[in-house]
């Protein structure tokens, strides 16, 4: 790889690790906020069913189902999780939007001259494409994650009820399905910032008159055991106008650190 292609590279990664420590960084907080809340919820509605066990009631579902707080609880945690979910598609909506950008005017071919630029409308009509297999662009996948956690709590607590365990071992409990999730939101994001490194990319070098670029793989243990081997799409090259993200241009995969650069004859 030339100094060059070199240098955008190095450019395109620094930019992905700096939104993606950003985003983690306030989605964390997002999460830590909604656990808390979701899981003392849960907590006062587990005490008042074991204060009923107490006074010599069978602790079962069909009692936890009987209590006012319970279903109080689940309205609670609707609510929790929506605003949990549009707080999630706001960031992502901005950051999205600011990574495009940056990596549109960091990667500037040196000794060539842009035909065009691209306005915020048209940057976001990119963004927001669907290039997933599933159909799904990523608010809806926020949106399916939030519901996944949804059902997961009430699973959790559920089998407490039927397990008879203590209110400690619950929140335990609940607070890993939180982690779970929020992994799994983390997963989105870092694969949705490399899909928007790459239409960002693909757009600033077609504007430069440019019709080819080279795959930098990575095959680290984030790339691998998965379909596409990107150590083996090291090097390949492709027409922009052949593009199909997933299939010849990174993300080929969640958390793909794969990136393009573009090909100067």
């Amino acid at each position: 790889m030339s100094y060059w292609a070199n240098r955008q590279a190095k450019i395109q990664e620094a930019l992905f690790n700096k939104s993606q420590r950003k985003i983690e960084a306030q989605m964390k907080r997002y999460y830590g906020a909604a656990a808390r809340r979701s899981i003392e919820n849960f907590e006062r509605v587990y005490n008042r069913l074991l204060a009923q066990q107490s006074e010599g009631k069978e602790l079962t579902p069909a009692l936890l189902y009987q209590l006012d707080s319970y279903w109080s609880a689940q309205a609670q945690l609707r609510q929790e999780l929506q605003r949990l979910g549009e707080r999630q598609i706001s960031l992502l909506t901005k950051e999205f939007e600011v990574m495009f950008f940056e990596v549109y005017y960091s990667i500037a071919p040196e000794g060539l001259t842009a035909f065009n630029t691209i306005d915020a409308a048209a940057a976001r009509q990119l963004i927001n494409t669907i290039w997933c297999a599933d159909g799904k662009d990523f608010s809806q996948r926020i949106w399916k994650n939030t519901e996944l956690l949804i059902e997961s709590l009430n699973e959790q607590l559920i089998l407490t009820v039927a397990t008879g365990k203590k209110t400690t071992d619950l929140k335990n409990m609940l607070q890993e399905r939180f982690g779970v999730s929020y992994s799994r939101a983390n997963t989105l994001v870092r694969t949705e910032l490399a899909h928007v490194q790459t239409v960002a990319a693909k757009q600033r070098y077609q504007d430069y008159g440019l019709e080819y670029y080279e795959i930098l793989g990575n095959d680290d243990d984030s790339c691998g055991n998965h379909s596409v081997d990107c150590h083996h799409m090291d090097g390949k090259r492709f027409a922009y106008s052949e593009m199909v993200i997933g299939k010849n241009a990174p993300p080929f995969h969640p958390n793909c650190k794969c990136a393009i650069i573009p090909v100067v004859e």
